[in-house]
């Protein structure tokens, strides 16, 4: 049976190479993972992880006219307060009308778990449905309902017929896998098993009569739009400033950009097989649609890493040119847009040479930014990655070859990276977003590895890049300050002997 045919989603542990737990040198991350001593890696002590739950709700709450149906106990809910903003603001950031965000639980007691919340998970998605009048009903499956047993598949194939809205599980109990990434998957499950993916005669379009002549000219029109259309596939981390980057270099070259499936609606996501190419901006966010799009409706796509610096920018317009015969094209826009970056960044560059710097956070995003850096004259002295899949592999390549013994490490344990910092003593931290209060009471400057207010991707992202970079080291003080009166909550065991003692075969 096909992934894409069974009613819960395989997790990456299952479907790909991964690993959660290395310290090396890329290269060897590449052929550990080749050679599969990755998966044999893991701890002796973990202090925190992550759940894919999390990851899955901030995609779920971008879709418009939606309502979420949290499959769980009350405590779960916890997190939709947060993103719940946060997808207002993309909204809003985006020019268009901010949707309101409902969400219900079936809030899951101790009785339910003994005895089944089926029952409660009907009412609920019936409730929904008369009390919101949404396109689409999520129902998030979390981990206590899949531990149980709940048959939410079941569930939803009877209410189907007493419902009007779209119902779609998301299948994210974080639990089933130790790779986070996976929530990307598992909300892609839902989609493609849920909604329609393609038009509909009479609502979406109307049919022509091929016996008349005015509609042969309709026709050419309609296959050269689409012949001309792209669709990009976004991430919550990927902002609209960074969706104007990159379509403003489509567009020059005569490509019409769509941006899926976040911030989209029920009637633009039935439009997604209306293109001519699928374009990833992630290597380890979008495969597991973008392969489910080339099986069933035959869509080619492109995965061609983030489009970070000079050199994965050439590359990444250089992939989607050469599927419409425009690499020429690209390259002349790559030479001219390079050009006018360089001009702008000449004052600068002075000022970084030799700055040495720790990159951390996704492992295509830190990867992409460690090689980008490197170009313009900082020395990497340390990548971390939260985790490592085989569709990064094409990433950890390029850094191997790049920057040769530069120490690569996969951990998204917080005190590694504080260990990490006090070893390594960089001018500068690059990371992910939420540890950035740990690295101030370090007294270490550093900025976002990315920021939805901020444009990260091409040309002019790496500009704004090196700005901030500048901005950030000239002004120290405050966070030199702040780590003489404020302390890590870390015993000083913790940052005695290797940091990456806890890490085994």
């Amino acid at each position: 049976m096909s992934y894409y045919e069974q009613g819960v989603p395989p997790v990456r542990d299952t479907r790909l190479q991964i690993g959660d737990a290395y310290a090396g040198h890329a290269a060897d991350l590449v052929r550990c993972a080749r050679e599969g001593c990755l998966l044999l890696k893991g701890r002796s002590f973990w202090q925190a992880g992550s759940c894919q739950m999390a990851l899955t709700l901030m995609m779920a709450t971008t879709v418009e006219n939606s309502v979420i149906v949290l499959h769980a106990p009350g405590g779960c809910g916890a997190y939709l307060h947060q993103i719940s903003f946060q997808a207002a603001k993309g909204w809003r950031q985006r020019g268009k009308a901010v949707p309101p965000v409902p969400w219900l639980t079936t809030n899951l007691t101790e009785a339910d778990v003994i005895g089944g919340g089926e029952k409660k998970l009907r009412e609920t998605i019936e409730y929904a449905d008369r009390e919101f009048r949404p396109e689409i009903i999520f129902v998030v499956v979390t981990c206590a309902p899949s531990i149980i047993g709940d048959d939410v598949e079941e569930v939803i194939r009877q209410v189907r017929s007493t419902v009007s809205a779209e119902v779609v599980s998301l299948h994210c109990a974080g639990f089933r896998t130790r790779v986070v990434a996976s929530a990307y998957d598992a909300f892609y499950h839902g989609l493609l098993r849920g909604l329609e993916l393609s038009p509909k005669p009479w609502v979406d379009f109307r049919p022509l009569n091929p016996h008349l002549a005015e509609n042969e000219l309709a026709e050419k029109q309609y296959r050269y739009q689409k012949s001309r259309t792209v669709n990009v596939w976004n991430a919550t981390s990927i902002g609209p400033q960074d969706e104007r980057e990159v379509e403003r270099l489509l567009k020059a070259l005569g490509l019409k950009v769509r941006f899926y499936a976040e911030y989209s609606s029920r009637d633009e996501l039935r439009q997604v097989t209306e293109a001519a190419l699928n374009v990833s901006l992630c290597n380890v966010h979008d495969d597991y649609m973008l392969k489910y799009l080339q099986e069933k409706f035959g869509m080619p796509y492109v995965i061609a890493g983030m489009p970070v610096g000079f050199r994965h920018t050439r590359h990444w317009l250089r992939q989607i040119a050469a599927h419409f015969g425009l690499e020429e094209e690209a390259t002349r826009l790559a030479d001219y847009e390079e050009r006018l970056a360089r001009e702008a960044m000449e004052p600068w560059l002075a000022q970084v040479q030799g700055k040495r710097v720790l990159i951390c956070g996704g492992v295509v995003r830190a990867g992409a930014e460690a090689t980008a850096l490197a170009e313009l004259g900082f020395e990497v002295i340390g990548i971390r990655t939260y985790h490592y899949d085989e569709g990064a592999e094409p990433v950890m390549a390029e850094v191997a070859a790049a920057l040769g013994e530069t120490p690569v490490t996969v951990s998204n344990q917080m005190f590694e990276l504080t260990h990490q910092i006090k070893t390594l003593k960089p001018d500068l931290v690059i990371s992910h977003n939420g540890t950035q209060g740990y690295i101030a009471k370090l007294g270490v400057p550093s900025i976002q590895l990315f920021d939805v207010d901020r444009v990260f991707f091409g040309y002019t992202g790496l500009y704004q890049i090196l700005r901030r970079i500048v901005f950030e080291l000239k002004n120290t003080s405050y966070r030199e300050r702040l780590a003489r009166h404020v302390k890590l909550p870390y015993k000083q065991g913790f940052f005695e002997g290797d940091t990456f003692k806890y890490i085994k075969d």
